[in-house]
């Protein structure tokens, strides 16, 4: 990989951030179907073109970026979003153009895919057997080899990051095993099994663990491999009681975020819903080595007095803001939120991701502010 100075000096930020060295604020972008209506392509072919894609990505961050100061991305652009979900979630995912009208946004047809007798085959077989077990069923052959394509093209992908400047803050997405068997077990029938069956659940989410460790063995430790998202989206503490998240959803986390640090690469765990009741916990975790990427429900404030300088934020502006307040009171908002909990360890961004409809003027507002402080 070829890197160069501006990629070298942004890239610099964001660690200086991440460890509380920052002395001014970090602006990240966030937005994966933002730019389509923005750039008059419908999300359908937004979704599947994956040259033309990064070109029309590229082109909306560099006009934000021309108004304020960007310094790195959250994700890269999307390709054919239902592979990488169904294979992380083991659920049906509608498309645009497709099940849905051609600018809708995908949405998750959550049902029960696997049943009680799956545990078992997955205690023998594992997570990745059970993945392709359950693929075939739930992606188009097609959908499978548009993103096998782009799988093979990604160096020449992060080579194009390199030259235009942007680190990706996650370079690579690891759900924990609760948030896959409760994605392919439907939400309903999951959390009813943790209460039955709840020593069969965790001997599950145990070995599904092997693989999950082996994954994680093999990932690239280059320079541009700056941290991986750990998703969190059932296993809230808004969703789930205590005795199931401390057992069956924070010791998966938290293994999985030691392995990334152990490997040099920076857990993103990326924290969709309220984590208030537990937000302590992540003080488990090594000081300066993780974002908590929120998204507008946890309280940021509360969160910053008990984490003092232990964890980074990444957020946190409301996506409803982005897309129906002006950009006055998406100021507001910034101004208030930087002066409560400060500069230094925020990565300022749209909380978990902006919305299709974002409004221009307001995404601009949060790389224009992030000049100010």
């Amino acid at each position: 990989m070829n890197y160069n100075d501006l990629y070298n000096q942004r890239y610099d930020k964001i660690k200086d951030t991440i460890a509380f060295k920052n002395k001014h604020a970090t602006a990240v972008y966030m937005g994966s179907t933002t730019p389509a209506a923005e750039e008059g392509m419908t999300i359908a072919e937004y979704l599947t073109d994956p040259h033309k894609t990064m070109d029309l990505f590229f082109h909306y961050v560099g006009r934000l970026n021309e108004r304020g100061q960007i310094d790195g991305l959250n994700t890269m652009h999307p390709t054919v979003q239902n592979v990488p979900l169904a294979s992380r979630w083991w659920s049906l995912i509608k498309m645009p153009g497709r099940e849905l009208p051609p600018n809708s946004i995908w949405q998750v047809d959550e049902k029960a895919n696997i049943d009680v007798s799956d545990y078992d085959f997955i205690i023998k077989n594992g997570l990745d057997a059970m993945t392709q077990r359950l693929l075939p069923s739930l992606v188009p052959d097609e959908d499978l080899k548009i993103f096998k394509t782009a799988v093979q093209e990604r160096p020449q992908i992060m080579q194009r990051y390199v030259d235009e400047g942007y680190p990706l803050l996650s370079c690579g997405t690891i759900a924990p095993p609760f948030e896959t068997l409760c994605g392919g077990r439907g939400m309903n029938k999951f959390y009813m099994d943790c209460y039955k069956i709840p020593d069969k659940i965790k001997e599950t989410l145990d070995v599904m663990m092997v693989d999950i460790r082996k994954n994680i063995a093999g990932m690239s430790t280059e320079k541009f491999m700056l941290g991986v998202w750990i998703g969190g989206w059932r296993g809230a503490s808004n969703l789930v009681n205590q005795k199931i998240w401390d057992t069956l959803v924070w010791p998966y986390i938290k293994e999985i975020a030691g392995l990334l640090i152990a490997k040099g690469i920076t857990p993103i765990l990326h924290m969709d819903a309220c984590w208030d009741r537990d937000i302590a916990r992540f003080k488990e975790l090594p000081a300066r080595s993780v974002i908590l990427n929120t998204d507008g429900m946890t309280d940021l404030r509360k969160a910053r007095k008990i984490l003092g300088d232990h964890a980074a934020f990444l957020g946190d502006v409301p996506v409803q803001m982005l897309a129906i307040s002006s950009k006055a009171e998406v100021e507001e908002y910034i101004r208030r939120l930087i002066g409560d909990i400060g500069a230094q360890g925020l990565l300022l961004a749209p909380g978990c991701d902006a919305p299709s409809n974002a409004k221009f003027e307001n995404m601009a507002a949060i790389y224009e502010l992030a000049k100010e402080f």
